[in-house]
């Protein structure tokens, strides 16, 4: 890019990254945090009528949605959902520190990509002179 749109160039990239990032966050992490709910959920409904054991078990707003329905053991289900719902965050989260890890780890062995030896700090091309960072967008 022309230096003169640099910095338009970088707060479409802060954005594409940023919406790539989630949606990757989403696609990787959730189905991890649901199997971890349902993982941990499924030793606390014990007792509980097969139905609402079943609802609980596709997720914590089902669960909480079902609570009023088995009376006394209401606050019983609550809590067990809570508490799945934690457990299979904590599982999630754990991983996403894993795969963070690992970029770190990798970013830090490979050191920067690029090519920042073409133009280095204060030897810019002459003016309107393509350089390495120019890049055609059509």
């Amino acid at each position: 890019m022309p230096r003169a749109d640099q910095g338009v160039a970088s707060a479409l990239n802060d954005d594409v990254t940023r919406e790539l990032g989630t949606a990757r966050r989403v696609a990787l992490l959730g189905p991890l945090l649901a199997g971890g709910y349902r993982a941990a959920i499924g030793d606390k409904l014990a007792g509980m009528p097969h139905g609402t054991a079943d609802t609980a078990r596709e997720g914590i707003a089902n669960a909480l949605e079902a609570a009023p329905t088995v009376g006394g053991d209401a606050s019983h289900l609550v809590e067990a959902a809570r508490q799945a719902f934690v457990d299979g965050w904590q599982q999630s989260m754990w991983a996403g520190v894993a795969v963070m890890t690992a970029l770190l780890v990798r970013g830090a062995l490979r050191g920067p990509s690029g090519n920042a030896a073409a133009h280095p700090a204060g030897d810019d091309p002459a003016p309107g002179a393509p350089s390495a960072h120019d890049v055609t967008v059509r």
